[in-house]
């Protein structure tokens, strides 16, 4: 009977912790919502391309992950050392947030940080809108960083409000970034309305690479085909190569990829995919059937001192 009694007791207990656990779970889950942890604070991508963004409601949120996954890129959330509540953000009220707004000088501070923002050329910065502008931890976060020649893209979340002076107010804050026209997004705008205002401003990298000849990272212009997108797959690349004919140095990827040949007239500077598992850089004309993958930005002379040589280590990177 004394065993009974205690099975029976174990039995309850463990039910009425579980309606507990339910219960707790249930009053969290309010209108403001849960900050993720340093770790998890950003998703990484093979981009030089990030995505940066503050939300309080999640309706900031939702559109900052359809650009993360549209562009391909990293992920950055600005989660504040305290969060915000609901009653913070209860503009009928003396709340935290009217005080930070009303207050210049207000620069809430961050919990998490960019350990690289150099990698970065373009930022898509998101926020929502306090009393027509940006919440002030995004000044502290434009503030905590190097923006010069970046290229910023805002954008913003509100009930009505437009996005007004609230970017022009934040690119005080980083003269010397290149601030694109900012927009502003009613909650629930759809993936597809979004996406399409990303692809007005930003040119997709379809590629993510960054090429280097002997260590020395060199401008180039990606063609738009299988062949770049399929190198992408296999980053990073090394090649040793080796001077040919007095026109190229070339060199072997290791496997073959997907090809593309048609005979080109190729000119200095071009690179392209050779025999399908062959990669070739021209610093003198030349004739052949091949695949192009890029064109290398830089004069002749620059070409041939650069590649006139025995060898060259040639690299692709995200």
């Amino acid at each position: 009977m004394i065993k009974m009694k205690k099975l029976l007791l174990t039995i309850l207990s463990i039910f009425l912790l579980g309606a507990c656990s339910s219960n707790q779970s249930s009053n969290n889950n309010d209108s403001s919502k849960t900050s993720s942890s340093n770790d998890e604070s950003i998703i990484t991508g093979e981009s030089n391309t990030l995505v940066a963004y503050f939300s309080v409601t999640n309706h900031t949120e939702t559109l900052a992950k359809f650009a993360q996954e549209h562009l391909e890129c990293d992920l950055f959330e600005i989660v504040p050392t305290q969060e915000y509540t609901s009653e913070d953000i209860d503009y009928n009220s003396d709340c935290r947030a009217n005080k930070e707004q009303n207050d210049e000088t207000a620069r809430p501070q961050i919990k998490n940080k960019i350990e690289d923002m150099s990698k970065y050329d373009t930022i898509v910065l998101g926020y929502p809108i306090w009393w027509a502008q940006a919440p002030k931890i995004m000044y502290t976060f434009i503030e905590s960083y190097d923006f010069t020649n970046k290229t910023i893209l805002p954008f913003c979340t509100s009930g009505s409000s437009p996005i007004g002076s609230s970017a022009t107010n934040l690119a005080k804050s980083a003269p010397k970034a290149n601030w694109l026209e900012g927009k502003r997004f009613a909650a629930g705008t759809n993936e597809e309305t979004f996406n399409s205002w990303l692809d007005e401003n930003i040119k997709k990298d379809t590629n993510n690479m960054n090429l280097y000849i002997d260590n020395q990272k060199v401008d180039v212009t990606w063609e738009d085909n299988d062949s770049v997108k399929e190198l992408k797959t296999i980053l990073p690349l090394s090649i040793n190569m080796h001077e040919y004919g007095g026109f190229e140095q070339t060199g072997s990827i290791g496997k073959s990829i997907t090809r593309h040949d048609i005979q080109l007239d190729v000119v200095p500077g071009d690179v392209v995919l050779y025999s399908g598992n062959q990669i070739s850089v021209f610093y003198n004309a030349s004739s052949w059937s091949y695949t192009k993958l890029d064109h290398i930005n830089l004069s002749n002379n620059e070409l041939n001192s650069l590649l006139n040589k025995d060898s060259v280590l040639f690299e692709l990177k995200a």
